[in-house]
């Protein structure tokens, strides 16, 4: 999990229900764990019981698991012990074991489900502007840009950018879809943004080149803009065979293709 709970972390008491927060930089991989406050140790890290959590996560880097009814130093307890019990990190014990969490990522019940909440809305935002939703307007991927910031998950506004560029490339200011020739220029402009976006970052090139390689975007803090600018390269692709493209000039159709090219040239080595 590489997002990062920026919010001060809150004292809780024993027996207080508390969301245990896992976020994931691509919001699909989100995780949490439920569970009520047994104890806390040394680092005023929380021991906690599990209540409920997400099915299919490995959890084996966020927990420590206890053998229960035993004391964070007890010698009875052996750390090997409730780890041999734990032979499946991606299943919490809820009988025998409970769980050490960092306090960073504890947070009240209703305030982790809340969070989880926004970030789950910001990922349907985001696909749905993927499969091209007709009532999905350029100020609703603005107000998407703003959530952003509070759901905790900025990796994702440079993507948000760039669907904004791209939804005002198919859509007038009065939400009118544009006519395919009269796409052109602004999805000209918009290959274009994308291009210096790509000579300025040559970590999210390398990124690009891993995902053609593999068909696999598994890179977290990159996945949105590698999935937005997977879209808008298809998208500007299949512009050149619409009904109507032979209405635009031939001086713009050529700098499209150029643009296209260029990008794709680009793109194809590290």
């Amino acid at each position: 999990m590489t997002a990062v709970l920026s919010a001060q972390a809150k004292p809780f008491k024993i027996d207080d229900t508390v969301f245990v927060a896992l976020p994931s930089d691509n919001i699909k991989d989100d995780a949490f764990i439920i569970g009520k406050v047994t104890g806390v140790n040394a680092q005023q890290n929380y021991i906690i019981s599990v209540i409920d959590y997400v099915a299919g996560h490995d959890y084996g880097l966020s927990c420590v698991p206890m053998v229960k009814k035993s004391a964070p130093n007890s010698k009875a307890s052996p750390y090997d012990v409730a780890w041999d019990v734990w032979k499946d990190t991606t299943v919490l014990e809820k009988e025998r074991l409970e769980y050490l969490v960092r306090a960073k990522e504890v947070m009240g019940l209703s305030e982790g489900k809340h969070l989880f909440i926004e970030r789950n809305n910001l990922y349907i935002v985001f696909g749905r502007w993927k499969s091209d939703a007709p009532m999905l307007t350029t100020e609703r991927l603005e107000q998407a840009e703003h959530e952003a910031v509070n759901a905790r998950v900025e990796v994702m506004i440079p993507a948000l950018q760039l669907a904004q560029q791209h939804r005002r490339s198919f859509y007038d200011v009065f939400h009118r879809p544009y006519l395919p020739e009269e796409s052109v220029l602004p999805l000209s402009q918009l290959l274009e943004t994308v291009y210096r976006l790509f000579e300025r970052d040559k970590v999210l090139k390398a990124a690009w080149f891993d995902f053609k390689k593999n068909r696999k975007n598994t890179v977290g803090r990159y996945y949105f803009l590698i999935e937005a600018v997977n879209k808008i390269l298809n998208d500007a692709n299949d512009q050149l065979y619409k009904d109507g493209i032979e209405k635009v000039s031939p001086k713009l159709i050529q700098d499209f293709k150029h643009k296209l090219k260029r990008l794709e040239i680009s793109l194809l080595s590290e």
